[in-house]
């Protein structure tokens, strides 16, 4: 049997500014993970670095009954309230035990939002224009219960870039409608449009690592002071480390431990 063909994802540049184009269409852009489906006899979920993503994210297991022959582009993301919440995304990755996918799995089903065709019963379709693309997407692809094909509008970039801020989203891609996917590449085909949010904040505290950072730590338990002073969580913050970061924080962290907590946090993990 011929091994599948193995495709990289196409990238995109960044645009200042939201713009309107009669030759553009406009999407979510979601913070989530880049994961490319290939759904033939067998079914595989590939992030960008080629690491299988299935065993993490079981309930996408669902893609086998939903299509067949092709290979897919999405986004893997786990909303809560309408939202992206991408610490819980994060902590399914991290997941390494049966038992404890499972858990996560309940707590956080993902969902895998589909925006693009890569191939269809052998047959390359990179060279299609991205409409017709689309169009192929959507006669090959049913929706389920957690996988989804990407809405999108045509022309007015501007418009929905204000609508997708206002629902609490990071931001749009603009993508021109006659483009082909260059897979592997970082094309002005595609540009990603998005407003940076961003606060200091106090660090009260950390979970327990896993993995690879089982001898460090997992991810940074922020908070900010109120107009009384008291200490508020705000949220979770795990990447962006270096393996020397990690241990500088972790050194400098254990001097200061206390037994007294800040705040109480609902998370799975241990917090020191």
């Amino acid at each position: 049997m011929t091994p599948p063909r193995r495709y990289k994802p196409m990238l995109a540049k960044e645009a200042p500014a939201p713009f309107d184009g009669e030759d553009w269409i406009f999407e979510v852009k979601w913070d989530g993970f880049r994961a490319l489906a290939y759904i033939n006899h067998q079914l595989s979920l590939r992030s960008r670095n080629q690491k299988e993503l299935l065993d993490n994210f079981l309930e996408l297991r669902e893609l086998a009954g939903l299509a067949h022959g092709v290979v897919l582009d999405g986004e893997i993301v786990i909303l809560n309230e309408g939202k992206v919440d991408f610490q819980a995304l994060l902590e399914r990755g991290k997941a390494t035990s049966p038992t404890d996918i499972q858990l996560k799995t309940a707590r956080n089903p993902a969902a895998y939002i589909v925006f693009d065709i890569l191939e269809k019963d052998g047959k390359p379709l990179l060279d299609l224009p991205l409409m017709e693309r689309k169009k192929i997407l959507k006669e090959s692809v049913k929706e389920g219960k957690h996988v989804l094909l990407a809405d999108y509008v045509e022309a007015k970039g501007r418009v929905y870039y204000a609508a997708v801020l206002q629902k609490g989203l990071e931001g749009v891609m603009a993508k021109k409608k006659n483009s082909p996917y260059e897979a592997d590449a970082r094309s002005g085909d595609w540009l990603k449009i998005k407003k940076l949010r961003s606060c200091d904040c106090v660090i009260f505290g950390y979970t327990q690592g896993t993995g690879a950072r089982q001898t460090t730590f997992g991810a940074l338990m922020l908070g900010l002071y109120d107009a009384k002073g008291q200490p508020v969580f705000v949220g979770k913050v795990g990447t962006g480390f270096s393996n020397a970061l990690l241990k500088s924080l972790l050194e400098q962290f254990q001097k200061i431990i206390t037994e007294e907590a800040p705040f109480e946090v609902d998370v799975a993990e241990k917090v020191t």
